[in-house]
Order: C-alpha cells, then sequence, then structure tokens
C-alpha cells in the first residue's frame, strides 16, 4: 500500500512524463514542417537573388593537358565545356555556354570541377539587341547545402538534447547576435579589448544560464570560466611583455590596418571560451551530481572526485584546442613544406600564432579545473542544490 506522499510523487512523475512525451511530440512537429518549408525555399529561391543564376544540363571535358611551373612541378589541367539554362532574370529559360578551367591542385580557378544538375551564378555580356552574346563562370550556388546541413543540426540537437537542445540553440542565437553587434562597435572605432572582454563576459552569462538556468552548478561554472579565462589572458600578456614579443610573428596579419596584437589577444580571449566554458560546466554538473547523491559527502572526498574528473576532461580537450586551431594551417603547412623550408622554420614563422593560442587556451583548460572545483565545494556546502 502506497504512502500519500509517495503516491503524490508518482503521480506528479508521470504528469511530467506525459508533459516531456507531448514537448517531443510538438518538437517533431515543428522540425518535420520546418524542414519542408526550409527545403522547398532554398530549392526554389533562384528569383530571389539579384545575380544571374543558371542550372547545369551537360558538361564536357576535353583532354587533360599538363603545364610545369616555376619549381618544376607538373600541374595538371582539365577543361570543361558547360551548357546551362538561365534560372532567373530577364534571360530566364534561356541556354548559355561557357567553359571552366580545373587544376589539379585547384589554385588557380574557381576551386571546382561543376556536374550536371549544379546551380551557379554566371555574368551575361549582352548585344546591342540585348541578347546573350557569351557567359562567364563565377561561383557554385551553395545556400541549399548549407540550408541541408542546418536542418540536419537542428533536428539532431532538438531530437537528441530535447528542451536543453533548444535552449542550446536559443544561445547559439544570442551569442551571433553579441558578436555582430561586437564587430559592429570595433568598426565604429570602440577599444578592441574592451569590446571583446564585454561579449566574452556576455557569451560565457548566457551561454551557461540558458542551457543549465538558474542553480548553484551555472553559478559554479560561470565564476569558473570567468576566472580560468582571465588568468590565462593574464599569463599570456606577461610572458609577451616580458619576452617583447620574441618569437611571436605577425606576418600573417599583416594585410590587417590596425595593430596586430589587441586583434590576437581577442582571438585567444574568444577561442579560449569554449573549452574552458565545456570544462567549468561538466565539472560543476559531474560534482552537483555527486553532492545529490551523496549529501553528506566530505570536503575532502568532494575535491578529489572533482579532480579524478578534471584530469580525464583535461587531456581530451587540450588535443581538441590543438586540433582545432593547427587544423586550420595544414593547407599553408603543406604549401611551406612543398616549396621546400624545413618543420621547425614553418612551425616558427608561420603558425607560431596557432600554436601559441593552442598553448594559452591549454592553460586556460587546466587552470579552470581547480578553480571550478573549488568554487563548486564552496557554494555547494553553503547552499542546497538549486538554490541560488
Amino acid at each position: 500500500m502506497f504512502q500519500p506522499h509517495k503516491k503524490a510523487k508518482l503521480i506528479m512523475k508521470n504528469i511530467m512524463s506525459n508533459k516531456h512525451n507531448r514537448y517531443i511530440l510538438i518538437f517533431s512537429l515543428v522540425l518535420l514542417f520546418a524542414s519542408i518549408v526550409s527545403f522547398y525555399l532554398v530549392s526554389n529561391n533562384e528569383s530571389y537573388y539579384s545575380k544571374t543564376i543558371a542550372k547545369i544540363v551537360s558538361v564536357t571535358e576535353t583532354e587533360d593537358k599538363k603545364t610545369e611551373n616555376d619549381n618544376g612541378n607538373i600541374e595538371t589541367f582539365t577543361n570543361e565545356k558547360i551548357q546551362a539554362v538561365i534560372m532567373n532574370g530577364v534571360h530566364k529559360g534561356e541556354k548559355v555556354n561557357f567553359q571552366n578551367t580545373v587544376s589539379y591542385s585547384q589554385t588557380v580557378d574557381k576551386d571546382m570541377s561543376l556536374k550536371v544538375n549544379d546551380e551557379v551564378f554566371v555574368s551575361v555580356n549582352e548585344g546591342a539587341d540585348k541578347k546573350i552574346i557569351s557567359a562567364q563562370f563565377q561561383d557554385l550556388k551553395r545556400d541549399k547545402y548549407v540550408a541541408y546541413i542546418i536542418i540536419l543540426f537542428v533536428a539532431l540537437i532538438l531530437l537528441i538534447g530535447g528542451l536543453k537542445g533548444l535552449r542550446s540553440l536559443i544561445s547559439v542565437l544570442f551569442n551571433v547576435i553579441i558578436f555582430s553587434v561586437a564587430i559592429e562597435l570595433f568598426m565604429h572605432g570602440y577599444n578592441l579589448m574592451l569590446v571583446a572582454s564585454i561579449a566574452s563576459l556576455l557569451f560565457i552569462i548566457v551561454s551557461i544560464s540558458i542551457v543549465s538556468g538558474k542553480n548553484i552548478k551555472t553559478l559554479s561554472a560561470i565564476i569558473g570560466t570567468v576566472a580560468g579565462t582571465l588568468f590565462s589572458i593574464l599569463i599570456a600578456v606577461i610572458v609577451i611583455r616580458i619576452t617583447h614579443s620574441t618569437g611571436v610573428h605577425y606576418e600573417q596579419m599583416e594585410f590587417l590596418t590596425h595593430p596586430p596584437e589587441p586583434i590576437f589577444f581577442a582571438e585567444i580571449l574568444m577561442g579560449t571560451l569554449g573549452g574552458i566554458m565545456d570544462i567549468a560546466i561538466s565539472i560543476s554538473s559531474a560534482m552537483n551530481e555527486i553532492y545529490d547523491k551523496n549529501n553528506a559527502i566530505e570536503r575532502k572526498s568532494l575535491i578529489q572526485s572533482g579532480m579524478e574528473i578534471g584530469k580525464d576532461i583535461m587531456g581530451t580537450m587540450s588535443n581538441t584546442l590543438v586540433f582545432a586551431y593547427i587544423s586550420g594551417s595544414i593547407p599553408i603547412f603543406l604549401l611551406w613544406l612543398k616549396s621546400g623550408y624545413s618543420i621547425s622554420n614553418i612551425i616558427d614563422v608561420n603558425i607560431s600564432l596557432e600554436v601559441m593560442r593552442a598553448l594559452i587556451g591549454s592553460i586556460g583548460i587546466v587552470l579552470s579545473i581547480p578553480i571550478t572545483i573549488f568554487i563548486c565545494v564552496i557554494l555547494l556546502k553553503k547552499h542546497r542544490i538549486g538554490e541560488t
């Protein structure tokens, strides 16, 4: 026989379960409807473009040509004869012919080989009678592929994450808005480091608060992220100031019209946030769960558990930062190797900034672990879980 309070808990559990199922059904229907609408719009949106769009109906390849460049390397070229139908504008329905040259390295052309049913941007030359004389290939129309990826991403995050997935999407939207505003402020002459610092603080608060709600877990994660990021940036500034930027090569930023050092620090500040936030929220969530299961756990045992969790996460997150920064330099890395430069010279001169970003981000990750643990322990021992 059920006791009254147990029966009440069971009833509430069933109600919450039914609500959860209704939310899943609503999300599924909304997602299905949004996916159908999005698929239709991106597949039939040529009339919304001011540029001329053509759909390829045939591709004929000519013989490959091989050319030797100045370094003695052999480059292979393929010429494609394209026939396409214009999909928008005053020449809609008319057929055009143009050529596309594709190189093996894809360094001297539009970087792509075209195929039937591709949609491309073209420029047309008209005669005195307003008829098309010739056409030139400009670029591939990619919006539908981007839309497909976005639809897949939204579908997965909603179906797997449920309400928290929806909160994550909302936080991403807010962060995009914050970033856009920060860029606009910088372009209007505001101090870059001040703008980046305020934007980073908003990123942290908005992202963690929306996803995790108002509780001790959120508060400890926010404090841990801010502290870890601040300490890593301070260490970077101190080291660079003491060494007078020795070994820091800003040549990659020579095309900028602003001093490179503030931009570099702003990159580090925003680039390390993701990894540090991930660490902080993972540790605070785990420690909250441990404390929730055993409120009588000793402070020392709780700290030890947090440190064990942090050690396991630390290595993988550091590797994530290294791979994220270094992977973007693979093309230039291969190009310099092809040109005869040594690996040490490439790392020292050409990807030194990426190496520094990875190192500083890893320092922030390591520092955020004990900071988050001790903040979480202090807050948990003073309040119950869920209280602010």
